[in-house]
């Protein structure tokens, strides 16, 4: 894995194959928590833009989601009020899981493109437009989000804590602690990469004079 680096109205990093097909398996899954389906049965979706609010309106409530994980994707909108939240969650829960969904499947997408680099068998060349940087930013957000709260990573002190623990190699007969080193990785790698993407977002904005913004969530 590349750090992003800007190039021209384009963002551009490099993945081998052994980590495209990692993040192609975490991005999948992820999509699949939020009720997407696998990806891999989906048409690529158009890069360009979010689509809009669907059309839809839905009369029934929405309980709150079970998996803790999901939650943290789609939080309450108030720790207070009960009714707010549960109110909030019916009018826009349904287009943030497709809007979600759709940007782990545009980010999945680049990832199994064939784009390989002839001196590097199995790599792609991801090239991401500037102004969808802020979306990948905050799909890369989501991803750790997941990641965080399987690894029980609530605080900067327990992501430090990581670091520490990844240093040291588990037994080989020890799976659980195999799985969480294979995660916790994937957790850390991710947040560093999305510090690169957002350092070429901010250097494009200099260079622009601040004139545009890249799509957020």
């Amino acid at each position: 894995m590349r750090a992003f680096r800007r190039e021209g109205d384009e963002l551009v990093a490099e993945v081998d194959a052994g980590e495209r097909e990692v993040l192609a398996t975490v991005v999948a899954d992820v999509a699949e928590l939020l009720g997407g389906g696998r990806l891999e049965d989906r048409a690529a979706p158009e890069p360009d833009a979010d689509r809009g609010p669907a059309l839809r309106l839905r009369l029934e409530a929405l309980p709150t989601p079970d998996d803790p994980a999901v939650h943290r994707l789609l939080p309450d909108a108030s720790r207070d009020d009960p009714a707010v939240s549960a109110e909030f969650r019916r009018l826009t829960e349904d287009d943030l899981r497709r809007q979600k969904t759709d940007r782990l499947a545009e980010l999945f997408a680049l990832l199994v493109a064939d784009t390989a680099d002839d001196s590097a068998p199995g790599a792609v060349t991801l090239r991401v437009p500037a102004a969808r940087g802020g979306a990948l930013a905050a799909t890369l957000t989501g991803i750790r989000l997941v990641l965080g709260d399987r690894l029980g990573i609530t605080d900067e002190e327990a992501a430090e804590r990581l670091e520490h623990e990844l240093a040291r190699d588990p037994a080989p007969d020890d799976h659980a602690g195999q799985a969480r080193q294979y995660l916790g990785s994937v957790y850390l790698a991710l947040g560093w990469w999305q510090e690169t993407l957002v350092a070429g977002l901010v250097a494009g904005l200099r260079e622009g004079g601040g004139r545009s913004r890249p799509a957020t969530d």
